[in-house]
């Protein structure tokens, strides 16, 4: 982990928490205004979970591989909640399966994503790649690509 400089480690690590806090809340204030569902505090609390477990690993890179792992398996246990498919249309119908959710999903793996890079390298790649998330999950407004 790279320390920010002039700064001691607990008040790092508590900006590093704030940091991935406002990280969450953008991405699930983006979710919540394009699916119309309360998506703010998940977002904070997967992204605020994965920066706990990556700083309490400590400095021990093995550590922190174990808890990078441990976060990328139980977030896609999240996401795989988020996944639906819908199988209620008329099962003689050669329609696929429609599915849904699957931006919900990946947003909730890039906020986690954002946890583990604040915690573990320069918030500044955090910052740049939140961003660069920001825009793609705005673009569905001009594709008219639907809600997931």
């Amino acid at each position: 982990m790279v320390g920010l400089p002039g700064v001691g480690a607990e008040l790092d690590a508590l900006l590093r928490m704030g940091l991935v806090v406002l990280c969450g809340l953008a991405v699930g204030y983006t979710r919540a205004h394009s699916s119309g569902a309360n998506r703010m505090r998940v977002h904070v609390l997967v992204g605020l979970s994965a920066c706990l477990m990556v700083l309490a690993a400590g400095p021990d890179l093995e550590a922190r591989s174990r808890a990078i792992q441990g976060v990328a398996t139980g977030v896609g246990f999240l996401g795989a909640g988020e996944i639906l498919v819908d199988r209620s249309g008329d099962k003689r119908s050669h329609l696929p399966p429609q599915v849904h959710g699957l931006t919900s999903a990946a947003s909730i793996w890039f906020t986690a994503a954002l946890g583990v890079t604040v915690a573990a390298s320069t918030p500044m790649l955090a910052a740049v790649a939140l961003v660069l998330a920001l825009v793609v999950l705005s673009q569905h407004h001009r594709t008219g690509e639907p809600h997931g």
